[in-house]
This record gives C-alpha cells, sequence and structure tokens, in this order.
C-alpha cells in the first residue's frame, strides 16, 4: 500500500506538499483518495507526480515543469509497502533525474494512472497488451499535458478475448450494454464497432463520455486486491446521472483498492465513505505555490456524524457539497431559514454578499464549530459565521478556535419573526411580522455587520 506522496519542485510546487493516502479495509470506500481543487490549483500536477514516480527509467523534467524558486529542482518522494521510492533532479537547472529506492514497492509497480485526457484515435493498429504492459507503457510522463492515451486499443483487443468481467462492470454504468467488437477496415486498419437497432457505426462518431468509461472500466475490471488506481477528473463528458453510477462502483472498488480521484464534480464525493476512512485533500494556491490540505480523521468523523442528523437531512445534499468546489470566501449560517431570509436583508440593504452560503446552513449553531474545522483543515482562507443574538455567547470560543476566520451575532434572536403556537413561544426576529423588511431598530447593526463581512472577504484569493 502507498502511504503518502511528497512533491517538491515539480510546477507549483514551490515548497513541499504531502498528500496522504487513504488505506482499504475490506469496507467499501476505505481505500478511496480524493483530490479537490479549482483549475489551475495543482491536482493535475499531483497526478504527474504519480506517474513520474511509478516509471522504472527516472524521466526528464523540463525547463517548464521545475519550478525555479524552489530550487530549479524536482523531488518526489513516495513511501510505499514499507520501502521508500525517491526520484529527484540530479542537480539544479537540469532536467534529468536519478532515482533511489529501498524496499520491494509491490504497489508502485501495479500502479495504474489515467489521465484525463481519455481518447484515442477511431483507426488503430493491432497490438495486445496485458494489464501489466499498458500499467508499464502507458503510465509515462507524456511530453505534454495535452497528449492522449491511445494505448487503450491495444487493451481492447485483450478484452475482446474475455468479455465477461469488463462487459458485467460496463453493464452497471451504460444500459442497455452498448453491443461492441472490433472490425477491420478493407484498407487494414482496426476500429470499434458498435451495433444497435438502428445498425452499426464506428467509434470514429462514439461520444466522450462513453470513450472516457472505456478506460475507467478497464483500469477497474481485472484489478486486483491491494492495487493503486490513479483516475484524473473521472466526471469528463459524463452525465450527472453516470457520474452518480460511477461514484458507486468506485465506493465498492475502493473496499479492497487504493483509489484516487482527482475531481471537479460533487457527484463522486460519497461522504459515506468518511465512516470508513476515505481522504479528503484540496490543492488550492497561496503566494508562495500550491498547497495540499487535508481532512483529519477526527473532524472526518464529526462530518459525518452530521449526515446522521435526521433532523437536517439535507446538511451535507449536493448544494452542501458543492463548497468543496468553490474557491473561497464561504459564509456559514445556522439554518435554512437563514440563507433564504438574508438575500430580504441584503437586497434591502442594498448589498450584495461578497461570498457564498455554505448549501443550507450548518444545522444549528452547535455545528458551526465542525463545518468550520472541515473548511479550515481544507485550506479555506477566508469564511465567515454568522449566529443568532440568542447564541452569542459562542463567537467568543469559534474566534478562538479559529483566529483567521470572523464570527458575528446579528441583533435578533432569529432571522425571520415567528409567530406564537402550541409548543412554540414567539420570536421577533431581525425581520418584520411579515417578514419582508428590516426591523427599524436593527438597520444600522446589520448594515454595520455585513459591511464588516464584505469587507473580511474581500482580499480573498481567487
Amino acid at each position: 500500500m502507498l502511504d503518502y506522496i511528497r512533491i517538491h519542485g515539480l510546477r507549483g510546487f514551490q515548497t513541499a506538499q504531502q498528500l496522504n493516502l487513504a488505506k482499504p479495509t475490506g469496507t467499501p470506500g476505505s481505500g478511496l483518495t480524493v483530490v479537490l481543487g479549482a483549475n489551475n490549483s495543482g491536482k493535475t500536477t499531483i497526478i504527474e507526480a504519480f506517474r513520474a514516480i511509478r516509471m522504472a527509467e527516472p524521466p526528464s523534467f523540463s525547463q517548464g515543469r521545475r519550478n525555479l524558486p524552489a530550487g530549479d529542482r524536482v523531488e518526489i518522494v513516495a513511501s510505499c509497502d514499507g520501502g521508500i521510492a525517491t526520484l529527484r533532479s540530479l542537480r539544479r537547472g537540469q532536467s534529468e533525474t536519478e532515482r533511489e529506492t529501498t524496499g520491494d514497492l509491490i504497489t508502485l509497480r501495479r500502479l495504474l494512472v489515467l489521465p484525463s485526457r481519455r481518447f484515442f484515435d477511431p483507426y488503430f493498429s493491432k497490438a495486445t497488451w496485458s494489464r501489466v504492459d499498458y500499467a508499464q507503457h502507458a503510465g509515462g510522463l507524456p511530453s505534454s499535458r495535452s497528449t492522449n492515451l491511445h494505448e487503450l486499443t491495444h487493451r481492447l483487443f485483450a478484452v475482446n478475448r474475455d468479455r465477461g468481467g469488463f462487459d458485467e462492470l460496463f453493464s452497471k454504468l451504460v444500459s442497455p450494454l452498448p453491443n461492441w467488437t472490433i472490425d477491420q477496415t478493407d484498407q487494414g486498419t482496426y476500429f470499434l464497432k458498435f451495433q444497435d437497432a438502428r445498425g452499426t457505426h464506428s467509434s470514429e462518431g462514439l461520444g466522450e463520455g462513453l470513450v472516457s468509461l472505456l478506460y475507467i472500466v478497464d483500469a477497474l475490471y481485472d484489478s486486483k486486491d491491494g492495487d493503486l488506481i490513479i483516475i484524473d477528473e473521472p466526471e469528463l463528458s459524463l452525465h450527472p446521472a453516470l457520474q452518480r453510477r460511477l461514484a458507486n462502483i468506485i465506493f465498492e472498488y475502493a473496499a479492497s483498492r487504493q483509489i484516487v480521484i482527482a475531481t471537479h464534480s460533487p457527484y463522486l464525493i460519497d461522504l459515506r465513505a468518511l465512516e470508513s476512512g476515505m481522504a479528503i485533500a484540496r490543492a488550492h494556491l497561496r503566494e508562495d505555490g500550491v498547497r495540499v490540505s487535508q481532512l483529519s480523521v477526527e473532524t472526518a468523523g464529526h462530518l459525518y456524524g452530521l449526515l446522521r442528523d435526521k433532523n437536517n437531512p439535507h446538511l451535507l445534499g449536493l448544494n452542501a457539497r458543492e463548497i468543496f468546489f468553490v474557491d473561497d470566501r464561504v459564509v456559514l449560517v445556522e439554518g435554512q431559514e437563514d440563507v433564504v431570509f438574508y438575500d430580504v436583508v441584503l437586497t434591502e440593504l442594498n448589498l450584495q454578499l461578497g461570498g457564498d452560503f455554505f448549501g443550507w446552513g450548518v444545522g444549528g449553531a452547535g455545528n458551526m464549530a465542525h463545518l468550520a474545522a472541515v473548511l479550515a483543515e481544507l485550506g479555506y482562507s477566508k469564511v465567515v459565521g454568522i449566529l443568532d443574538a440568542d447564541k452569542a455567547e459562542l463567537v467568543g470560543e469559534l474566534r478562538r478556535r479559529f483566529p483567521d476566520y470572523r464570527f458575528f451575532a446579528q441583533p435578533a434572536n432569529d432571522v425571520r419573526t415567528k409567530t406564537e403556537r402550541p409548543g412554540r413561544a414567539a420570536v421577533e426576529g431581525l425581520l418584520n411580522e411579515k417578514n419582508e423588511a428590516i426591523r427599524r431598530e436593527h438597520l444600522e447593526s446589520i448594515r454595520t455587520l455585513f459591511t464588516d463581512v464584505n469587507q473580511y472577504l474581500a482580499d480573498a484569493p481567487r
């Protein structure tokens, strides 16, 4: 099993950053590591590092791949199977590298990396590769990120001889199962042929999403327990329904395999796996380059506990999971009513919030510390929490625990006004009885609060 990979000097990695990998325990999702981050934040560089450390022959790192402030040299270290693999530049300002290893490093030899550019020429030559051949020859470091992974066609000849396991997995993603085979043109080249009730068509007109699934299914279907599989942006060109199905497949396979995905999709964040040991990391940019921030086991446990909150089943639904994919400027409020009615407040104040509300709130003031911890550990630099006046006593402790964030108590005991009902006392809220306008006595204090919020959020990194 791979314990971690540490990267220094590769592209934006000016300082050494480490990604710790989840390890499968037999429970679905336990071996899954999810890497999040905005575009150009360093996720694909992490994938490149895996490809480089996998290579038997030390690769060359071109001038554009080396980080000048980091000493114009690259070092990648992987802890694996009780041994260490180190790939480093021979000397400053040089493309050539050397590789040092201790231990057997079985997992690295079985590592399969799928870059994000997953397509092949529609007409191809014949070659038959085993999984080992494919991992060794297709796992190199291309001269350009735009290079696509044509070698899948060599795998398809092997798959075509024994379709059982491949088609079984493929059918879980695509229904009805495509009827495909390999055919040859009169000119001697080969192509994929798909047949349905309407006739046949070749791989030339195959949708990009289906092509991408061919790569992913091939990477999974004949993998073995303990294998390490890296997939960059598995969601590319896939409809959300297909993304959800793929998330379930990955969840199942991660019971006995280490799987690392770099993704922009909230559909692929299966929070059920938090209880099993799934690792969540976020790549993000700071003044000194790429940072990799990772969720701790303790905070992951708190986050999983929120999933079991029967009174707030929406708390970590899709809308909330999207927060892991924004750049920064997160505003935490107590509940869904706050998300709805603070829009009324902001409209009356003629202000536009300089950030984004977290989903439908944190599910109660007591959860705010847990969500703030998640965001802090994932490297978010600008986070605001707004509590009601009757929870103002929590503000001081939140400020102490998270000194880089800002926490406020609004001047009323609730945002909206609630009339008295059996078993519930009336609450005079920030808004009037019709919840259409701010009470005059609170107007200036709430304006000051949101002005301070926006000033704090204004200089967050984008």
